[in-house]
């Protein structure tokens, strides 16, 4: 079997979660959750260009949350209510995302990039997903490194067989 290259096994930008960098927490949580059954733990923020600007985790969530007073008390309290204010409450529920994404750097894989170069770019900036770049450099896919444990999965079974 050839090696597989980015551009097979990367999920198109179409078909990804995605979220504008002026839209609202509230509002990324909202998509996020509702991407989740069909395997979206990340949401790419688009600019209003239309280009990947970053991603939203729910790390990236949970540091902005702690930015905006929840500490280690407050985690330990019971109601959520308790240790929010009204107006901190609404501040935290639509803040832009352009201050809580995780912005894109320049760590990217080209759509030719074999697996095994995606792989590699992957263990060495500790990242969980990465941007597929076109010959335009224009992002077209994300890979997520479950895609790259399906596909070795695949390969394996498929060996298995023989």
């Amino acid at each position: 079997m050839p090696d597989r290259l980015a551009k097979d096994i990367m999920i198109p930008l179409s078909e990804y979660a995605t979220v504008n960098v002026t839209d609202s927490l509230k509002d990324a949580i909202r998509i996020l959750k509702e991407s989740l059954p069909i395997g979206h733990r990340t949401l790419a923020v688009l600019d209003d260009k239309g280009d990947l600007a970053g991603f939203l985790t729910t790390r990236t969530i949970l540091k902005a949350l702690g930015v905006y007073g929840i500490d280690e008390d407050a985690w330990n309290r019971i109601a959520w209510g308790t240790f929010f204010s009204r107006i901190e409450k609404n501040r935290l529920k639509y803040q832009g995302l352009s201050k809580i994404m995780r912005p894109v750097v320049n760590i990217f894989v080209h759509e030719d990039s074999s697996l095994h170069e995606v792989t590699q770019v992957i263990l060495k900036n500790q990242i969980n997903h990465i941007p597929v770049y076109n010959k335009q450099k224009k992002v077209t896919g994300i890979i997520r490194t479950i895609d790259i444990l399906d596909t070795l999965a695949d390969l394996l079974d498929i060996q298995n067989q023989k």
